[in-house]
Order: C-alpha cells, then structure tokens, then sequence
C-alpha cells in the first residue's frame, strides 16, 4: 500500500483470510485487489465514478457502479462477512443509513477515516484556515469527525468495537489518541441484542 494511505495496511490485517467482503466506495479497486492476492477473499465492490467502475473491471473486480446513500437492497441480510468503508464517510451526505446498511448485510464492517480533533487539524482551524478543503479546491464536502464523535455514533446505532487501530502515520497511537491519532480504523458489529435495522 501506499504510505499516505496506511489505513489500507490496517484494514487488510483485519480481513481474515478467505472472507466474503463488499468494499463500499471501492474507487479504482486498489483495496480489493489487495484483498483478492494477500487474503483470497471472495471480493465485490460498489463504485460511484464510472471511470473507477471501468478501473475496478480492467483488473478482473466483480464491481457494480451505485451510489451507496441509495441503500444496498440488492444484497441480502448477513450476505457478507466484512463490509468496508475506507476513507469515505466523511463525504457522505446521510452517513447513519449507510452505516446501518452495512451492519445489515455484513456480519462485521470495518471504516476508517481521518480524525478531525487531530492536533494538527484543531490547530488550522484556531488559525482560521478551516477544516477542510478550500471553496476553490474543487473537492466535494467533507464533514469533520472526532473519535468521540464516531464512537458516540456507534453507540446510537446499536454497534459495538470490536476492535479499533488509531494512526499517526503509518505507526499506531495509544496515548491519547483524541488529539494525537490523524487517522482511524475501526472493527465494528451489531450487539447480539440489537434489533435488526
């Protein structure tokens, strides 16, 4: 993997071997294809940009050009074992039915994301230099998440961490890491008690 990306590295460690997994927003396919040689799993994907679609198909990926935020009614309950979503909630218009989703069809769901309380970034925005990308950037909307945010987040969905990897660069923080962690990956399920979605 790429080293701006060492959440990748992350997610693939978490994938067990062998694994039925969708990648949500799976962009060009580099995850999945990943996931196909080091873990075998048995890989899908959903994509929004169909130039992404067509890169996902050139490198052999069963991938179906959608928008996440429509719903996943094409797959059945508890149809995957990992359901991903890297780097991509923060983009999402309705990020709480998309979560839902993929705890509905996947038994687990693994998302990561960059953590807005980051020193750094906090430190941007007292300086008046925002939270995200500038107006002339041309980058969609991002929404700022925290960790206690997201865990909050879980919380009201009925989700629990099962496990839950927070990065500074490509090593892993365990000192406080609401404000030194600049990107996070979480493991999550349903409680066995919840109501199905």
């Amino acid at each position: 993997m790429t080293p701006s990306r060492p959440d990748l590295d992350v997610i693939i460690r978490m994938v067990p071997k062998g694994a039925r997994v969708l990648d949500l927003g799976c962009g060009d396919g580099t995850l999945l294809a990943e996931l196909v040689e080091k873990q075998g799993v048995q890989g899908r994907g959903v994509e929004v940009d169909e130039a992404n679609v067509r890169a996902c198909v050139s490198r052999g990926l069963s991938v179906r050009h959608g928008n996440i935020e429509e719903g996943l009614a094409d797959f059945p309950d508890g149809m995957f074992d990992v359901v991903i979503l890297s780097q991509t909630v923060a983009y999402l218009n309705r990020p709480l039915g998309v979560l839902e989703e993929m705890a509905r069809v996947g038994r687990s769901a693994i998302i990561s994301f960059e953590n807005a309380g980051y020193w750094r970034a906090r430190w941007r925005a007292v300086r008046g230099r925002g939270g995200g990308s500038t107006l002339a950037s041309g980058l969609p909307r991002i929404r700022s998440i925290t960790l206690p945010q997201f865990q909050e987040t879980l919380q009201q969905l009925g989700l629990r961490t099962e496990e839950s990897i927070l990065l500074n660069g490509s090593g892993q923080v365990r000192r406080w890491p609401t404000i030194r962690a600049r990107a996070a990956v979480y493991r999550v399920a349903r409680f066995p008690s919840a109501p199905p979605v």
